[in-house]
């Protein structure tokens, strides 16, 4: 029986390999002290105010730069970042495999090494991203990598900065809000098709100045067999996995963020505790929990309207195509019969009579509704008129 630690045999012939490979090099020894020669560090405290603008859409006053490698950055990384690698996916195995199997001394001289046999190609990189403009700088922990490309930057006459702690104590600041804070939300509450992520989005759109949590769009899903339709026809991309998912609600909430630190309340849709794959983090349910929702009514007729559009868009096979698979997953709740009749509706372009059957044969029959009473109740046949109604009762319990 072998340790976890101890590697397979051709792990073992690729490191005797690549070392053999780099001791040809006669590497110089190099120290931490070598590599970051000029130390300029942005805290956490001061970057979440300059993300705070990044979201706001205000002019960004950095570049900011993931120096990660593009695996480390395609699976997460801060928003508003661009991927410049100071050691790509390769280089970075082979670094890591000779300081974790060998000799870390000699991983740190190879990897200043292959930094430097790259440096006027990271150089012009930099330039043509920034403009002359001034940079920051961060990697998983605001280590080596950043602290180098910071140092380097600099030496050459570019304004950088490093990001202290980098990726890592940005997650924590995400879970710090969402795991351990506490936000006030007025969720919209409402039958399928009562149009909450676009009275949601209309609020957001006139009026921008109205804090606003749209969780579906976080989540690139509307929490439903069809949650993704919607989302995929507009061109909006599914979070990638439960990080991306909660890096888009802490940045939703931060460009709402009031001067002492402090979060006003946020108006939001109701929810479970999961959006598609997604679970919503615990101060998001907890808030939720309160029930403290306002109740959105429409006509059936209106709501049939509002899911063709969602649902199908301008028509065609795509989007027949997605609905019918989504269906599918019902079939064991309406049986076969019911799911061949939608289809032929479907397949005759009649959605409308797919829908209503969609809506009253199941949706409705199944929505529970909130069992606490609404703050507020509005008619949402007019999304217009329904904004400025909730836009109305928000202000007033807010100011």
């Amino acid at each position: 029986m072998t340790d976890s630690n101890t590697p397979n045999h051709s792990q073992q012939a690729e490191l005797t390999a690549l070392v053999a490979e780099v001791t040809l090099l006669d590497l110089p020894h190099v120290h931490f002290k070598d590599i970051v020669k000029i130390e300029r560090l942005m805290p956490q405290e001061t970057f979440t105010d300059i993300l705070a603008d990044f979201a706001q859409g205000n002019p960004p006053s950095y570049t900011l730069i993931d120096v990660r490698s593009e695996s480390e950055f395609e699976k997460e990384h801060i928003p508003f970042a661009v991927n410049i690698p100071i050691l790509n996916d390769e280089e970075r195995h082979k670094v890591g495999l000779i300081y974790t199997r060998h000799n870390k001394d000699l991983a740190l001289s190879y990897a200043w090494y292959l930094a430097k046999e790259k440096e006027a190609e990271l150089l012009a990189q930099v330039r043509e991203v920034t403009q002359g403009g001034p940079v920051l700088l961060y990697c998983w922990r605001g280590g080596g990598r950043s602290g180098y490309t910071t140092s380097m930057l600099n030496e050459n006459g570019i304004d950088a900065v490093r990001l202290t702690g980098g990726q890592k104590a940005f997650r924590k600041n995400v879970r710090a809000l969402l795991y351990e804070g506490e936000l006030t939300l007025y969720p919209l509450s409402g039958k399928t098709g009562c149009g909450k992520s676009e009275l949601l989005e209309y609020i957001h759109a006139h009026y921008p100045e109205i804090p606003n949590l749209h969780l579906e769009a976080a989540a690139g899903h509307a929490a439903s067999v069809y949650g993704e339709i919607r989302f995929d026809l507009m061109g909006d991309s599914l979070a990638k996995n439960q990080r991306d998912f909660e890096t888009r609600l802490y940045v939703n909430l931060l460009q709402y963020r009031n001067p002492d630190g402090s979060m006003p309340p946020f108006l939001t849709e109701m929810e479970s505790t999961k959006i598609g794959h997604f679970n919503l983090p615990p101060v998001l349910c907890r808030a939720l929990a309160r029930q403290n929702h306002i109740g959105l009514t429409c006509p059936l007729d209106a709501r049939l309207d509002r899911l063709k559009r969602e649902y199908f868009g301008s028509g065609g096979k795509r989007a027949e195509a997605m609905v019918k698979e989504a269906s599918r997953y019902l079939t064991r709740r309406v049986g076969k019969e019911t799911i061949d009749r939608w289809f032929a509706a479907i397949d005759a372009g009649d959605y409308l009579s797919f829908l209503r059957e969609v809506m009253v044969n199941y949706y409705d029959k199944v929505y529970k509704g909130v069992e606490t009473p609404p703050l507020l109740v509005v008619d949402n046949a007019d999304l217009g008129l329904a904004a400025k109604i909730v836009v109305d009762w928000y202000t007033t319990q807010t100011v």
